[in-house]
């Protein structure tokens, strides 16, 4: 399979750091794989969302959104709304939101990511709690503070509850965001505070 071929050498591209070459390589394999398979079809979604991680990391932001959102449709169409593969392209589109300065649109897909992975692999799996995390450290940074607080309790409580050691890494980062969130909170509006 020609196309499955080049979308290795397009994973080798990318990781060498050749985004151009790796960007042109996955269109050849997009192409290639609409052609034979049609647009409809799983490994079509793939290589979108290829291209679309490329755009991203070459700082195409907005082609990068677009091409999100196109998978995004095509995964709903083809898997459903609590599928894996959604999850991981709404967490793509919320980092792109947040690249763009658009922080709602950047929680928004954060919280439907959130929901789908949560739904597949439970509320309580480190994975929701890295993402509560993440939506945490960024509604801080944004100077959110009691939304900061809510989605960094939650992560911690999930943290505890997978029983990470309290010197592991996510918990000592998760147990500091929590001090700072909680002291932005406590000088009150009008304050400004770092997290």
């Amino acid at each position: 399979n020609v196309a499955a071929i080049l979308g290795n050498i397009g994973n080798l591209q990318k990781e060498t750091g050749d985004l151009d070459a790796a960007f042109d390589t996955y269109q050849e394999v997009l192409r290639l794989e609409s052609y034979r398979l049609g647009y409809s079809h799983p490994e079509v979604a793939i290589s979108l969302h290829n291209v679309a991680t490329i755009e991203a990391a070459r700082g195409k932001y907005d082609s990068a959104l677009l091409i999100y959102q196109k998978v995004s449709s095509l995964q709903k169409m083809l898997f459903g709304n609590e599928h894996g593969s959604l999850a991981v392209t709404l967490g793509c589109m919320g980092d792109v939101h947040e690249r763009l300065g658009d922080l709602k649109s950047a929680i928004d897909c954060y919280e439907k990511a959130l929901k789908v992975k949560s739904n597949l692999v439970g509320r309580h799996h480190l994975e929701a709690g890295r993402m509560l995390h993440k939506l945490g450290k960024m509604t801080c940074a944004h100077e959110e503070f009691n939304l900061a607080e809510s989605y960094t309790s939650r992560a911690v409580l999930i943290y505890r509850l997978n029983r990470l050691p309290e010197d592991h890494e996510w918990l000592v980062d998760a147990y500091r965001d929590k001090a700072d969130i909680e002291a932005a909170i406590a000088l009150g509006d009008g304050k400004t505070f770092e997290c």
